[in-house]
């Protein structure tokens, strides 16, 4: 079949895109950037503005069936829960209708039902009971937690379980049920067959409910380390922590995470089984089938160093900037910026403008924004600052407090950062 897969270089879209060419499907592939892997037809596409029928209709050319396999899991810059779930999907919904689609399948998550409370579950439910009134060949899939290479949830479900601690929210008695990203893509290739179920809603789930503590557990031993010593954190507790850090966090978690978490997130394994003559793997039977490689190991042993590095570093230009405007002795500054050979005006525009950028770019670093850029821009100013010092006061470094050696780690920490940042998008 021609399959229009949107998603295409998300994580379950990725893992559906390689599971239809190898049954031999033509993939066209919609999504903000071109995947990796060959597709028939590439449309870039971006769900916060492809908000019209129209937009889609020309996509929709020669398609034989359609997968919507965007979402996120928390909003960000440009990405909203009601773009993305809600109006873009409806509006493909509805050119599917148009164009008389023979299959379409959505992606919605185990939760957007008539007891659905947060926003995320609601936007999912909208387009839900939109494309369940439209005249197609539609089905629903609702998943629980989706694990397996690649998932952005598993990298912190992994980065939890490396803690010397392990995190519990309350008694960490919540119940999860998770299902393999390959469990779920069978069903997926299963439901573009004329065996399959029809205009149905079938939630997505792993064999049996675990409690939160368990699962991290599992992960633990995936990583192969020991049960380690749990530490308790109280609902409200860690509810108003992850509303405080969101701001400065790409975390895919958030104060909603935590209350979808606190519900629960189970259904009955039997429709799914029964629908697509599936029987989902235990979690303990995959993590005992793909233990942790050395790199896994190192990733989530990193998970939350990576972000403590980039606060660490906003800290740094931050209070550099501000005690160079504020607190350090004006004088003193003037009498080293006399030693590069400025004079006059020139002394407080050089003093409080490298002040308002280095204040600026820690900003910039702990809220996120353009971090790429920013990186390179702090590793410029930091070798310009050291060429200055070396050819104008060569003497520092000799300095026992290194102010011009100690900006080597700097550099190469900014280049870490740049090229993580990079593997990310």
């Amino acid at each position: 079949m021609r399959v229009l897969l949107t998603g295409a270089t998300g994580f379950i879209g990725q893992h559906l895109h390689r599971a239809l060419l190898a049954e031999g499907h033509e993939v066209v592939a919609c999504s903000r950037r071109r995947p990796d892997l060959p597709c028939l037809d590439f449309f870039p596409c971006d769900f916060a503005h492809d908000l019209s029928h129209e937009v889609w209709l020309s996509r929709l050319s020669g398609v034989d069936a359609v997968i919507n396999a965007v979402g996120i899991i928390r909003e960000g810059s440009g990405q909203r829960f009601n773009a993305l779930h809600t109006l873009a999907p409806k509006a493909l919904f509805g050119a599917c209708a148009q164009k008389g689609i023979t299959r379409v399948i959505q992606i919605s998550a185990l939760g957007a039902d008539e007891q659905a409370e947060t926003a995320y579950h609601l936007s999912k439910r909208e387009a839900d009971d939109f494309l369940a009134k439209q005249p197609l060949d539609w089905l629903i899939l609702r998943p629980s937690l989706v694990y397996g290479p690649g998932s952005t949830s598993s990298e912190l479900f992994a980065g939890l379980a490396a803690l010397p601690l392990t995190p519990l929210i309350g008694d960490g008695q919540q119940p999860v049920q998770p299902i393999h990203i390959d469990d779920l893509v069978k069903a997926v290739l299963t439901a573009l067959t004329s065996k399959s179920p029809s205009r149905q809603r079938i939630d997505c789930v792993g064999p049996r409910a675990l409690s939160f503590q368990y699962w991290l557990n599992g992960w633990r031993k995936w990583l192969g380390k020991a049960t380690a010593p749990s530490m308790r954190v109280p609902f409200s507790l860690a509810q108003s922590g992850v509303r405080v850090c969101a701001p400065f966090s790409r975390l895919p978690v958030d104060a909603e995470s935590l209350q979808m978490l606190q519900r629960g997130n189970t259904a009955p394994v039997e429709p799914f089984t029964r629908a697509f003559g599936i029987t989902p793997q235990s979690f303990e039977h995959s993590i005992q089938q793909t233990p942790a490689s050395p790199a896994e190991r190192q990733q989530a042993g990193l998970f939350f160093l990576w972000p403590l590095l980039r606060l660490s570093l906003a800290f740094m230009w931050i209070w550099t900037g501000l005690t160079s405007a504020l607190w350090y002795p004006v004088d003193e500054s003037y009498q080293m910026l006399g030693a590069v050979g400025l004079s006059g005006v020139a002394l407080p525009f050089a003093l409080y403008t490298a002040a308002l950028l280095d204040t600026l770019l820690g900003l910039a670093l702990l809220l996120n924004y353009r971090l790429r850029l920013v990186l390179l821009t702090q590793v410029a100013m930091v070798l310009g600052y050291s060429l200055i010092l070396t050819f104008c006061l060569p003497e520092f470094w000799l300095h026992p407090f290194g102010p011009i050696s100690k900006n080597l780690p700097l550099i190469a920490a900014s280049l870490m950062l740049y090229v993580r940042e990079g593997d990310a998008q």
